[in-house]
């Protein structure tokens, strides 16, 4: 994959798709005489699958289906700049889908992936809307496990890799000094006094000082765990930031074959466990996590899967202490959802999950709150 921005204008045409596929290598001779445009029915972005036709000189292993994710305001560079980073590690997993091209525009912020269209093998274990209805939204074993072995060879790769000291990608969304711990602070305060006055009657008081007393303890929660982690870079690495199962694709018909994490809009190098949490807590309820100790099971699996790909010195307490921050780090995410807009049949169950992963596990110990 390489190449530079090529501006496709308002709507893509045969003549951009043989100039971004002929920079790509895939297709030397030859140019894409026509497409056809199918929507994929992305919430977040305009993505599109593309079905071409070449001309007679176009060789045999040109692509026929391909996938085009374009946006706009610089929503997608991080994500470009993911694809091109990794197609400059010849030892990185097979775990992200094969893109032709990731390019973006600095001057309009506008960007486009092209990616192989992987429909006809793989598909999301679960939909977006199972995953956020809940009821629905356990996949089956086989694909939790393609799923959490994906996860951890995924983080095993990037375990305080080299690229940690580079500015390639954000470290510690959150947590990474005192000045960005308290503008996030801040900000999560100014969410929930947001989401409060939008709907001064629907959160349950006990909810409510629940919220409150982490919002105050979240600082020396900061302090004492999170501050010495990041000043001293151990114990990271490359978490997607919205690694739930609809981001997942998985072969279809039980078939083998890599399972795929896509839409990688916001990675960055945190712990690990953030992944877990909004894996396992942010859409599954109690009853869901705890059927057969499938979160067990999933952490355990996960653990297992870091060391087979060579983490060490990262113990079973070591991962629970960490999924212990994952869940204070989701817990608050709800807030900032509510706050941005979203409806309330989105925030509200996830936060109803979250809150009872956070008291299960004994969250408010680990933040020194009082029972």
């Amino acid at each position: 994959m390489t190449g530079s921005y090529i501006d496709p204008g308002e709507q893509i045409s045969a003549r951009w798709l043989t100039d971004v596929l002929r920079q790509s290598g895939v297709l030397p001779q030859g140019e894409v005489i026509s497409f056809e445009q199918r929507d994929t029915g992305a919430f977040n972005s305009q993505t599109h699958r593309l079905v071409l036709r070449y001309s007679s000189e176009a060789p045999p292993t040109a692509p026929g289906h391909v996938v085009i994710k374009r946006n706009a305001h610089q929503d997608g560079f991080d994500e470009v700049t993911f694809y091109n980073c990794v197609a400059q590690l010849p030892d990185h997993p097979n775990v992200t889908i094969p893109c032709y091209a990731a390019a973006r525009d600095k001057d309009s912020g506008d960007s486009y992936l092209l990616f192989e269209d992987l429909s006809e093998t793989h598909a999301p274990p679960v939909t977006r809307d199972q995953q956020i209805g809940i009821v629905e939204g356990v996949p089956s074993q086989q694909a939790i496990e393609q799923v959490v072995d994906t996860l951890a060879r995924l983080h095993a790769y990037w375990w305080e890799h080299p690229l940690l000291a580079t500015n390639t990608f954000e470290v510690g969304y959150w947590s990474r000094n005192r000045e960005r711990f308290e503008q996030y602070h801040q900000r999560r305060q100014r969410s929930w006094r947001n989401l409060l006055a939008n709907n001064p009657d629907w959160i349950p008081g006990d909810v409510r000082e629940l919220y409150e007393s982490v919002l105050q303890a979240l600082p020396a929660h900061w302090e004492r765990y999170l501050e010495p982690r990041f000043r001293a870079g151990t114990q990271i690495t490359l978490v997607h930031g919205d690694a739930y199962f609809a981001n997942y694709l998985t072969p279809k018909n039980d078939a083998s074959g890599p399972t795929y994490l896509l839409d990688w809009q916001s990675p960055s190098f945190d712990l690990g466990a953030y992944d877990l949490a909004n894996l396992c807590a942010a859409f599954w309820t109690s009853e869901q996590r705890q059927q057969d100790q499938r979160e067990q099971r999933i952490l355990r699996r996960y653990l297992a899967g870091l060391h087979s790909h060579g983490v060490n010195h990262y113990s079973w307490d070591d991962l629970l202490l960490d999924y212990r921050h994952g869940l204070v780090f989701w817990l608050l995410m709800p807030v900032q959802d509510g706050s941005d807009g979203s409806q309330r049949s989105y925030w509200w169950p996830k936060m109803q999950c979250l809150v009872t992963a956070f008291r299960e596990w004994d969250c408010r110990e680990l933040l020194g709150i009082a029972p």
